[in-house]
């Protein structure tokens, strides 16, 4: 098979794949942000991967409008991407538009290219028909910066994410946990991709003997990931809330407190004084119907240190943090059902009063701590009553 072809058809296919990915990201209604925005860099992507794939003579005489686009399209994946990871890890700031910083990079390309992209069909093809001269353009200045930034960039965005890494382990929970997790693997194999594209690219530009060859594959790791992100969304849908039950994971294999915590000064009666304050805090501000309760604003509240306050749960109570903050929301979602004001809400409805963020996790957690589920409970009671 011509070798053109090949890769015609992969990216092709890659590209596909990504779009029904990003169509089924946009659907969700759980983790909705971060889901939207992952899709709509997914869909960047596949276009990305069309112009690359396609990427010559006929194609653009045919479609000359999009020539170039693959220029400084690739700019927009760190904005976006940065975008996701705060999303994801809850580290956005408090207004939202400090972080579009991160789109200046392609402002300032498109400015430049603004020019080309201002001129006709006909002025276009005039410039492309020379493919071999046009060819030879796009490996210059401003590809190989983009692809300078694209490294840069990338391991910036890794580099943030490591800054939080122990402390969103810590604070979340279980489900979010694993979403953490998976956020690292997604970042480190899109630089490891990033960092192949770029090689290729620059073994190509300067004509480096045998690994320029590679240029003609040097969008295979973005293909790879995509086909990687569909197949976690199949094993694991609960990574990007397609699912509508979210199945009870297994118990975090933890060393014991008394182990992790060995260096600690902490006597244990003071742990426990620690403990007793918590539970005062929990029951009278109420601080569990927040549905965005972290341990650091937990450890704000009650006024310790967030690693004393976390070795107290986990040294007096059977369960880690998030545990805790369940069991008060199970037993509010009790006391809320039982209520008359409260009638006319649905389950979810009476769910989120009590501070689950989403019907997936209420579920869980109801029946992981009741051994029913909320329908039944409130059978019971009524057969009660």
């Amino acid at each position: 098979m011509n070798p053109t072809l090949l890769i015609q058809i992969i990216y092709s296919a890659a590209s596909i794949q990504g779009l029904f990915l990003s169509l089924l990201l946009f659907r969700t209604k759980i983790n909705q942000p971060a889901n939207r925005i992952l899709a709509i860099l997914l869909i960047i992507i596949s276009g990305h991967l069309i112009l690359v794939g396609f990427d010559n003579r006929d194609f653009f005489l045919a479609f000359p409008h999009l020539s170039r686009v693959s220029w400084i399209i690739g700019s927009l994946y760190w904005p976006l991407i940065f975008l996701f990871v705060q999303c994801i890890t809850q580290t956005q700031p408090d207004k939202v538009w400090k972080s579009f910083w991160m789109f200046t990079p392609f402002l300032i390309l498109f400015a430049i290219m603004l020019p080309y992209f201002s001129m006709s069909a006909a002025e276009k093809r005039a410039l492309l028909t020379n493919f071999e001269v046009a060819s030879r353009d796009d490996f210059g200045w401003i590809n190989q910066l983009v692809s300078v930034l694209h490294i840069l960039f990338q391991t910036f965005i890794f580099v943030y994410y490591l800054r939080f890494e122990k402390k969103l382990y810590e604070e979340f929970s279980e489900v979010e946990s694993l979403r953490i997790q998976w956020l690292k693997q997604f970042l480190l194999l899109t630089l490891l991709a990033t960092v192949l594209a770029v090689f290729s690219f620059f073994a190509r530009t300067w004509h480096v003997p045998v690994l320029s060859n590679l240029y003609s594959f040097h969008f295979i790791g973005i293909v790879l990931l995509f086909y990687w992100l569909s197949y976690k969304a199949l094993t694991q849908p609960v990574l990007f809330g397609i699912v509508r039950e979210v199945p009870i994971a297994p118990e975090e294999v933890n060393t014991r407190p008394e182990e992790k915590y060995k260096k600690s000064s902490l006597e244990s009666n003071e742990l426990s004084s620690i403990f007793e304050k918590v539970k005062w805090v929990l029951h009278e501000q109420q601080l569990y119907l927040k549905n965005d309760l972290t341990l650091t604003q937990l450890s704000t509240a009650v006024g310790i240190p967030r690693h004393q306050l976390s070795q107290a749960i986990n040294s007096c109570y059977s369960g880690n943090f998030f545990d805790l903050i369940n069991d008060y929301r199970v037993g509010a979602f009790k006391q809320f059902a039982a209520r008359p004001d409260k009638k006319h809400l649905s389950l979810l409805g009476i769910a989120q009063e009590a501070g689950f963020n989403s019907k997936a996790s209420f579920y869980s957690v109801f029946k992981k701590k009741t051994g029913m589920t909320p329908s039944e409970y409130l059978e019971s009671q009524s057969k009660a009553a």
